[in-house]
C-alpha cells in the first residue's frame, strides 16, 4: 500500500535532513533502485530539515516509550518546562474517564524535540490522572509504512501524526474518523483561530478529519555572509523574481569544492509543493485546483515559467546532479548556498548547524502574482481507536492555543497553525530574526493549492521520473511537460471518482 508514496516519501526525507545514504537505504527497503533514488535526490529542489537524529535514521529504529523512558533517551535542557506556566487548558466537551485508561500517540520527532514531547505528556497526565499516555516515536522514513500496516491490521494507535501528503489517502480509505462531532462539543476549540490555509488538506466532503499543528509558508532563507562578501544588499519586500535571478547569478562564484551557488534548488514536476511558488507567479498552474483532475503544465505560461527557472541551471547558479554528489549535506547549512526556498520548518536545523549569520525574507513577487506554497502536518484519530474520548481530550489540549504555544511556538519549531499562538512564535529566541515575514505570507499570499488529493503521490512519482531527464539534460522543458501531462492525466482522473 505504501508504494504510491515512495517518491514523496523520499522528497520529504530530504526536507527533513536525512543523509543521502539513509534515503537510499530506505528506498531500497521499499523496493526502489539505488539509481532511481539517486536521480531523485539530484533532481530535488528543496533543502532538507533534520527530523531524526543520525543514529535513529541509520538504525531505522522505532521506539515505543513511556514519557519517563523517552526522557532518558532525549537531550535535556534545550527547552524549559516552565514555559507552561500561566497557560490555560480548554475544556474538551467530553467526560473524563472514570477509571484508568491508556492511549497511544504516534509521533515522528527527532531526539531533540522529543524532550518537549515528554514535558507535555508529563504535564498532561498530571492534569488527567486517569489517562496514561504511551508515546510511540518512529523515524520519519519508516513512519507511513509502519502505520499503514497497523491500520490494515486493526492495531493502529489512538492518535497519529499525519503529513499533508498522506491525509487524503487515509481519509478516502476510511482509516481515520471525522472530528467535527467532538469539535462541536468543545466550545473553546474555535476553528476560525486556524490560519486560512492550514485546514485544507484535512477536509473531505465538508468534514474535518485532522487537526494541523503547523502550517508553514515557503520563504527565502539567505546566507548573510555570502551577501556581505559580495557587497550585495539583503533580500527585502521590494524583490521580484527577476531580482532573485539577477542576484543568484551575481552570487554564484568559484569552482569545485569552493564553489558558491546563488540558489539552492529549482522546481521539479515531482514536487507536490511546486505550483504556488514557481508557477503561480507567472500565471501558470500545475493542475486544476482543488479537484486535481486535469494537467495544465502544457499551457504556454507553464512552459515559459519552467524554462525561466531552468536558466538558473543552465548558467550554473544551482548545484548540478554531479555537484550534489560532492557537496556536504545539506549544502545551505554548510555555507555553500546563498539563498534557498524553504518552509518555516527548516529553521531548527539551520539554527543548530549553520556557522554563519542568516535570516529570512519574503519569497519574491512574480510578473503576474505574489505567491508561495503553504503546507504542514496534523494529527488524526484512526477509526479503530479504542479510547476515542480520552484521545480527544489529549488532542484538544495538544493542539489548543496553549498546546501549540508550548510545543511549537515557544520552541520556534515551526509556524503554528493557530493564529493565537503566533505571538509566542515571533518572540521565541528559536525563531528567525525576521520571522514576521512568515505570518505575512500566510495571511496574504501563501497558497495551499498543492498536490494533496489521494492520487498525488502517484502523480509526483510519475512526473518526477520524467523531470529527472530535464535535470540531466536529456529532454527539453517543453517535451518533458508534454510527457508529464500525458502520463499523469489518467492518474488525475482517479480524483474525479
Amino acid at each position: 500500500m505504501a508504494e504510491s508514496h515512495e517518491h514523496e516519501l523520499a522528497r520529504e526525507m530530504m526536507r527533513r535532513g536525512y543523509s543521502r545514504r539513509d534515503i537510499l537505504k530506505f528506498g531500497l527497503r521499499l523496493g526502489l533502485s539505488a539509481a532511481g533514488l539517486s536521480a531523485l535526490l539530484s533532481a530535488c529542489g528543496q533543502t532538507p530539515q533534520p527530523q531524526t537524529s543520525e543514529g535513529q535514521a541509520a538504525a531505522g529504529t522505532t521506539t515505543s516509550q513511556t514519557p519517563s523512558t523517552a526522557a532518558e533517551a532525549s537531550p535535556a535542557g534545550l527547552y524549559a518546562e516552565a514555559d507552561a506556566e500561566g497557560l490555560t487548558w480548554p475544556q474538551s466537551g467530553v467526560a473524563e474517564p472514570s477509571g484508568p485508561v491508556e492511549i497511544s500517540v504516534a509521533h515522528a520527532w527527532d531526539a531533540t524535540f522529543l524532550e518537549r514531547q515528554v514535558q507535555f505528556d508529563r504535564q498532561f497526565m498530571a492534569r488527567h490522572p486517569n489517562i496514561t499516555v504511551k508515546s510511540e516515536n518512529t523515524p520519519w522514513g519508516d513512519f507511513l509504512q509502519k502505520y499503514l500496516a497497523q491500520i490494515a491490521g486493526g492495531s493502529a494507535p489512538d492518535l497519529m501524526y499525519v503529513h499533508f501528503s498522506w491525509a487524503q489517502q487515509l481519509i478516502s480509505q476510511g482509516s481515520v474518523r471525522e472530528l467535527d462531532t467532538y469539535i462541536a462539543q468543545a466550545s473553546e476549540f474555535k476553528l476560525d483561530d486556524f490560519t486560512k490555509p492550514s485546514l485544507v488538506s484535512y477536509r473531505r466532503e465538508g468534514k474535518l478529519y485532522g487537526i494541523p499543528y503547523d502550517e508553514g509558508p515557503g520563504i527565502l532563507y539567505y546566507n548573510k555572509d555570502i551577501f556581505d562578501k559580495a557587497g550585495v544588499s539583503y533580500p527585502d519586500n521590494s524583490w521580484t523574481l527577476d531580482t532573485l535571478k539577477e542576484t543568484a547569478l551575481k552570487l554564484t562564484s568559484g569552482s569545485g569544492p569552493n564553489k558558491i551557488y546563488g540558489l539552492g534548488g529549482l522546481p521539479s514536476a515531482g514536487d507536490a509543493l511546486m505550483a504556488p511558488a514557481y508557477l503561480f507567479p507567472f500565471g501558470a498552474r500545475y493542475v486544476n485546483e482543488p479537484e486535481e483532475t486535469e494537467c495544465l503544465l502544457t499551457s504556454p505560461e507553464a512552459v515559459q515559467a519552467m524554462e525561466w527557472w531552468n536558466e538558473f541551471r543552465e548558467k550554473g547558479a544551482v548545484p548540478s546532479p554531479a555537484d550534489l554528489e560532492t557537496l556536504s549535506w545539506p549544502p545551505f547549512q554548510h555555507g555553500r548556498i546563498a539563498m534557498v526556498l524553504e518552509g518555516t520548518w527548516a529553521t531548527p536545523p539551520i539554527q543548530q548547524n549553520a556557522k554563519f549569520p542568516w535570516d529570512v525574507a519574503p519569497w519574491p513577487k512574480g510578473p503576474q502574482a505574489h505567491s508561495t506554497y503553504s503546507a504542514g502536518s496534523s494529527y488524526m484519530m484512526p477509526s479503530t481507536s479504542k479510547n476515542q474520548d480520552a484521545a480527544w481530550i489529549y488532542l484538544n489540549e495538544y493542539l489548543s492555543s496553549s498546546g501549540q504555544n508550548f510545543m511549537w511556538a515557544s520552541t520556534g519549531r515551526g509556524s503554528p497553525s493557530r493564529t493565537s499562538a503566533w505571538d509566542a512564535y515571533l518572540t521565541s529566541k528559536f525563531a528567525p530574526a525576521n520571522a514576521e515575514v512568515a505570518l505575512e505570507a500566510l495571511n496574504n499570499y501563501a497558497s495551499h493549492d498543492i498536490l494533496d488529493q489521494p492520487s498525488a503521490a502517484k502523480v509526483t512519482q510519475k512526473a518526477g521520473a520524467i523531470w529527472d531527464l530535464v535535470v540531466n539534460n536529456q529532454l527539453s522543458v517543453a517535451d518533458a511537460l508534454n510527457q508529464v501531462c500525458a502520463e499523469i492525466e489518467p492518474i488525475l482522473k482517479e480524483n474525479a471518482a
